[in-house]
């Protein structure tokens, strides 16, 4: 009796691990694929939301605020991770200021709040907004990849925005 009551505990530890994990945050582990750790894969189909910029040019040094929004009141945002990227490679830097229930920087590798992502999110909003910094020598074309969850099993990887030209 004592065996099937530690196997039954067993069980129920290990399926409440995936649901608990990250809630207040992406790890620094999922930086590069920008795939949460979630024990699930991710969705196929097309996301429910938008990545909007409110620019679609800016200069070397300034920013840009980026809104995350959901295409309906039902598609609501749970957790969270971008970056501003140039190929493959994280660029710049987000500002997020520190009253901001919603959302903290993330320092990918050795950049310094190179990505935005969540922090224990308890309402669900349908649009999270923030500020991202290009940096100064930059001149290039970049663009905002967001993994965005709809819940800890529901999430799409790497959402897109539009290009967004960054000249000197």
């Amino acid at each position: 009796m004592a065996y099937r009551f530690a196997a039954f505990l067993l069980t129920v530890a290990l399926c409440a691990a995936p649901a608990l994990s990250f809630s207040a945050g992406a790890p620094d582990g999922a930086c590069g694929d920008m795939i949460p750790q979630h024990h699930t894969d991710p969705q196929k189909s097309a996301a429910p939301y938008s990545i909007i910029l409110s620019k679609k040019a800016i200069r070397a040094g300034e920013g840009v605020t980026i809104t995350v929004q959901g295409n309906s009141n039902k598609d609501t945002i749970k957790g969270l991770l971008c970056q501003v990227r140039v190929g493959e490679t994280p660029i710049g830097v987000f500002d997020v200021p520190p009253n901001n229930n919603n959302l903290q920087k993330l320092d990918c590798g050795s950049s310094k709040g190179s990505a935005v992502t969540h922090k224990k999110i308890t309402n669900a909003p349908n649009s999270l907004t923030f500020n991202w910094i290009a940096p100064p020598a930059l001149s290039e074309e970049a663009r905002a990849y967001c993994t965005i969850a709809l819940n800890g099993g529901v999430f799409w990887v790497k959402h897109t925005s539009d290009l967004l030209k960054v000249s000197p």
